[in-house]
């Protein structure tokens, strides 16, 4: 007698993109001994607890007989995050276990960033006065961002950002700069500047679309004149 077991294990899904998404994979049981074998068979899963296998034919599973069994898994951010999916099972019945067997599903990563710029101070009229911008910076992907948010404002050369401790999707951080009002700028009436942020991915740069924004002048033209 030489009972064996053969387990191909296989994934319906090629891919993953959203937390909460639905895995399905498919678990082809085979004898491949020589022995029939009355056991239930049973499915072990080293990420999904639960692999539904259908009872025995009656008289059992006869030598190069098979068996079908599934199961399904969920997709969580520390999966997207990972860039795939891979788990291991093995097949067992009565004592006789099969080879282990792993599926890898690859995940589609999409990071992206979105700025808010937004001015704090309203308007200004002496040239060194202060005007002060916050900057909301969004996770738009479905990546965790695990490096730097730099923003990067053409008129400010220091925009100081918090430290990233990990970006979840959806999550935003505010990050915050000073820019000092020359006399071009109350002479032109109004100062625009334009700011991005951007993060660094496994080497690559990620940059959002650019915002601006308007501060005007509060413009006062006057004279004076002493006669003598």
């Amino acid at each position: 007698q030489n009972p064996a077991l053969e387990l191909t294990k296989t994934a319906q899904d090629s891919d993953f993109t959203t937390v909460g998404e639905t895995l399905t994979y498919n678990y082809l049981v085979r004898n491949s001994g020589n022995v029939t074998l009355t056991d239930a068979v049973s499915i072990t899963d080293d990420r999904i607890a639960t692999v539904s296998c259908p009872v025995l034919p009656v008289g059992g599973l006869q030598p190069g007989a098979t068996l079908l069994c599934t199961a399904t898994d969920t997709v969580t951010q520390a999966d997207i995050d990972a860039g795939q999916i891979t788990n291991i099972a093995s097949a067992e019945s009565g004592g006789t276990a099969s080879d282990t067997e792993t599926a890898t599903v690859m995940g589609t990563q999409a990071p992206s960033l979105s700025v808010e710029k937004t001015a704090t101070t309203t308007d200004y009229a002496v040239a060194g006065d202060i005007v002060s911008y916050d900057y909301l910076v969004t996770n738009t992907g479905n990546v965790t961002l695990t490096t730097a948010i730099i923003v990067a404002d053409d008129k400010i050369d220091n925009v100081i950002c918090p430290a990233n401790s990990g970006l979840a999707p959806n999550a935003s951080l505010t990050c915050s700069a000073d820019y000092a009002v020359t006399q071009a700028d109350i002479d032109g009436g109004s100062v625009t500047n334009i700011a991005n942020a951007s993060t660094v991915i496994g080497g690559e740069t990620f940059v959002s679309p650019d915002v601006s924004e308007t501060v005007d002048a509060a413009q006062a033209p006057a004279l004076s004149i002493v006669k003598t």
